[in-house]
């Protein structure tokens, strides 16, 4: 897998955070006061999702002019090769519109079509996890020093604490294998409903063991890759797949190995 050097790690990590903060003023500015769109496809958009994506888009391209970039609100080419960054800039807009503090900013960078950088910033909560591969995974609070983090030691799911995404979103119990997991969810130890990318984050910092999320895209997927990897975690899509995982279009991650494989026996999509 490609990686980034110490030195570009610590460049991309600096310019990164400078690029989220000045997204943060935008993200912020609207909450509690904005009015969701609908796309075409159903989701929710607003006028903060679109200024802070051509935001991030601006500074990206002005730092890394030869950088492709991807994104959830403008598009762009999901580039296999060479350097590709991917953008969501309001990962849980339905939470933001809520006025509910519970969603993120993500960004991550691919080379060669592998996730390498990840970024998981949370406005309202102003903290920010963030990992490259072989450069360990991060969390820190604004003002605060950033910390090495890892998840919570192994556990099984009779006693794991997990987090897992609405279950009405895009009716979920109606496609294949959803009520396969509503099944799983009654042996869960504790289930709660934290959502999105907040979830994740949770689980790097040993939080929450387990998370679980039906519908992915690869800027949903690929900033989350090198954060519970480089925590010392384990993903999989619903099927228990391993590999090429922005080519997959759902995730399960966990705190190691055995938990992962026994939600996945569980959450297997019918065929």
């Amino acid at each position: 897998m490609p990686r980034l050097s110490p030195r570009e790690f610590r460049s991309l990590v600096i310019a990164v955070h400078a690029a989220l903060k000045e997204s943060d003023a935008i993200i912020l500015h609207y909450l509690h006061r904005v009015r969701a769109d609908r796309k075409s496809d159903g989701s929710e958009v607003t006028i903060a999702d679109k200024k802070a994506e051509r935001l991030l888009r601006g500074l990206l391209r002005a730092a890394w002019p030869e950088d492709v970039v991807f994104g959830e609100e403008y598009g762009g080419e999901l580039a296999r090769r060479g350097r590709c960054w991917l953008l969501d800039p309001i990962d849980g807009t339905a939470s933001y519109v809520l006025g509910m503090p519970m969603f993120g900013s993500l960004v991550s960078l691919l080379i060669d079509g592998e996730p390498v950088f990840g970024c998981i910033r949370l406005p309202a909560l102003r903290e920010t996890t963030y990992a490259g591969i072989g450069h360990g995974c991060w969390h820190s609070h604004d003002g605060g020093k950033a910390r090495r983090v890892r998840v919570a030691p192994a556990r099984r799911l009779s006693q794991a604490k997990v987090g897992m995404t609405s279950v009405k979103e895009q009716a979920w119990l109606e496609q294949p294998g959803g009520r396969t997991v509503m099944e799983f969810a009654r042996e869960a130890g504790r289930l709660r409903m934290v959502g999105d990318c907040v979830q994740y984050a949770l689980l790097c910092r040993g939080v929450l063991d387990a998370a679980i999320d039906p519908f992915m895209k690869p800027w949903d997927i690929a900033p989350l890759v090198p954060c519970v990897l480089e925590a010392g975690g384990w993903l999989s899509d619903l099927n228990g797949e391993t590999s090429q995982l922005i080519e997959r279009d759902s995730m399960v991650a966990a705190s190691c190995a055995s938990l992962g494989r026994e939600i996945t026996r569980k959450t297997r999509r019918a065929s």
